[in-house]
């Protein structure tokens, strides 16, 4: 997965459904826009997005989301004739700069993100690699401390993803906090990539295949989560194979991860 910086200008464009954008994260989940992007030949669906307010204050990151489409040629939004390339972008946050804070231009100069280019004349510009876990980890510590109207990660019943996994109808309740990239690594760089429960790593299974593949399982119920809830990846967070995650939420109130070990040693 790569990691591409997108940009808004008010002074170029007036963004006059912001608020319903931001209304229908609140609602669904997400909210679905499409950018221009310059990086048209590195960028595919499933790459991350930041998205900067620049051109007047305040400046600073103001949403992130995720590449949902292929590049696809589309009008210029200033009305002309001309076609630039776009890709279709799930942001899962978008904050409203009258109304909020941004994460500032004065904390992304700090340290290895230093280093990026955060004015770019462009839009779609690649981040570099090597900054990318400090920004996921500085992104995700603003997001969760700082007064935001709509808690970016506080499920909604709407906004619940389900995921099925194979000969099984149960579905699993994915939150935010699970796909989040920095909760996620932190969790895994701690307890590994076997299932927490089961040991199944996917990997040593299918090589290169499953190489980084597991489920992310948040210990907290999602109606629990409440505004000034603040997670901690280790103590919050396990990876578990799919198998087991299903098992999980077999019931409404899912299975501890010590009761699913105990089950799996009654019936060996």
């Amino acid at each position: 997965m790569k990691t591409f910086l997108f940009a808004w200008n008010p002074k170029k464009w007036n963004w006059t459904t912001l608020e319903q954008s931001i209304d229908q994260i609140e609602q669904t989940g997400r909210a679905s826009e499409k950018w221009s992007v310059v990086s048209h030949k590195k960028i595919q669906p499933g790459d991350r997005v930041f998205l900067i307010r620049l051109g007047k204050q305040p400046k600073g990151i103001m949403g992130a989301g995720f590449v949902v489409s292929p590049v696809f040629l589309s009008s210029h939004w200033d009305g002309s004739d001309r076609l630039v390339n776009r890709v279709m972008i799930d942001f899962e946050v978008i904050l409203n700069p009258e109304k909020e804070p941004l994460l500032n231009l004065d904390i992304l100069k700090q340290g290895n993100l230093g280093k990026v280019n955060w004015t770019p004349q462009s839009s779609g510009i690649k981040i570099n690699p090597d900054v990318t876990d400090e920004l996921e980890a500085v992104w995700f510590d603003f997001l969760t401390t700082q007064k935001i109207r709509h808690n970016p990660f506080k499920p909604t019943e709407k906004e619940k993803q389900k995921v099925y996994t194979e000969g099984t109808p149960n579905q699993v309740i994915v939150t935010k906090y699970e796909r989040n990239p920095f909760a996620r690594k932190t969790c895994i760089d701690h307890y590994g990539l076997s299932c927490i429960i089961c040991d199944f790593d996917f990997e040593k299974q299918y090589g290169e295949l499953g190489k980084g593949f597991i489920h992310v399982h948040h210990l907290k119920q999602v109606a629990d989560i409440g505004k000034e809830y603040q997670i901690d990846p280790i103590k919050d967070l396990r990876p578990v194979c799919p198998n087991c995650h299903a098992m999980i939420h077999k019931r409404k109130e899912p299975y501890s991860i010590d009761e699913m070990k105990e089950k799996i040693n009654t019936n060996k």
